[in-house]
C-alpha cells in the first residue's frame, strides 16, 4: 500500500443514489491504491461527487472527513454453475427492477442510463441465482480494448443488490465490498452477470456476484448491504 498522498474525484456521471458516488465505482477507484489482488473497501460515508478527495494510505478523505477505507483481502468465493448466455438473457427479461428501481439514475444499474452499465438481472428458473448479460460499449471508460478496473467493480456491485431486494425495495446501500478483478472485461463481448444472496442479519444483507466472459471468470465479489428503507 503506497504511503504517498493521491487525489481522486468521482465525476457526477458515476452516481449511485442521487447526489452520491456509485459504491462499486468509488470503491474501485480507491482499491487501485492498494497492492493486492483482492481488496476490501468499507464505505463509511456517502461519496461526494465532483469533489477532489485525498487517498492517504488506504483511506479516502474529503477534507478531514473519512469517506472510505481499503485494505488487502482474500476472496474465497466458489462460483455456481454458469448459465448460458441464452439462459441469462431469459432471466434478465424477467427483471423486476426495470419498472420498480429504487435509484433509476444509478450509473451501474439505472435502466435509463445509456452511458452506464445498465446491469439488470432477473431470477434464473429453478435456481436461487440471478443472471443477466452485459456487453460493454466504448461509451464506458476503457483502454481501447477493455473497460477500466473501476468499471468492473461497478458491474460487480449493482448486480449483487438485486437478489437482496428482489422487488426493488426496501432500498439498500453498499457498506463493505470485497472484489477481485481476474481478467480484462473486453468491449463488445457478451459477459454473463451472476449474483446471489448469502444471508441476512438484521438490517444487513450479504451477497455475491461474478462476471464471466468467454475465457472464464473476469471478476468476483462479496458485498455487505445496509437497508435504508
Amino acid at each position: 500500500m503506497s504511503s504517498a498522498v493521491h487525489t481522486v474525484k468521482v465525476a457526477s456521471r458515476f452516481n449511485g443514489p442521487p447526489g452520491m458516488g456509485n459504491g462499486g465505482y468509488s470503491a474501485g477507484l480507491l482499491a487501485a491504491h492498494v497492492d493486492s489482488a483482492a481488496v476490501s473497501v468499507r464505505l463509511r460515508k456517502p461519496v461526494p461527487l465532483d469533489r477532489e478527495m485525498e487517498v492517504r494510505g488506504g483511506d479516502l478523505f474529503d477534507g478531514d472527513l473519512l469517506i472510505a477505507s481499503a485494505e488487502p483481502a482474500t476472496l474465497d468465493l466458489d462460483v455456481p454453475a454458469v448459465p448460458t448466455l441464452d439462459e441469462a438473457r431469459e432471466a434478465a427479461a424477467k427483471v423486476p427492477w426495470r419498472g420498480k428501481h429504487p435509484f433509476p439514475t444509478c450509473f451501474g444499474c439505472g435502466p435509463g442510463r445509456e452511458d452506464g452499465i445498465a446491469a439488470l438481472l432477473g431470477p434464473l428458473d429453478g435456481r436461487p441465482e440471478w443472471a443477466g448479460v452485459w456487453r460493454p460499449t466504448d461509451l464506458l471508460p476503457n483502454d481501447g480494448v477493455s473497460v477500466l478496473p473501476e468499471i468492473v467493480w461497478a458491474a460487480l456491485d449493482c448486480p449483487s443488490a438485486q437478489p437482496v431486494a428482489p422487488d426493488g425495495g426496501p432500498a439498500f446501500v453498499l457498506g463493505t465490498f470485497v472484489a477481485q478483478v481476474e481478467q480484462p472485461v473486453e468491449l463488445g463481448v457478451d459477459h454473463v452477470l451472476l449474483a446471489w444472496e448469502l444471508g441476512r442479519d438484521g438490517r444487513k444483507a450479504y451477497s455475491a456476484s461474478v462476471i464471466i466472459g468467454p475465457h472464464g471468470v473476469c471478476g468476483r465479489a462479496r458485498a455487505v448491504w445496509v437497508s435504508i428503507g
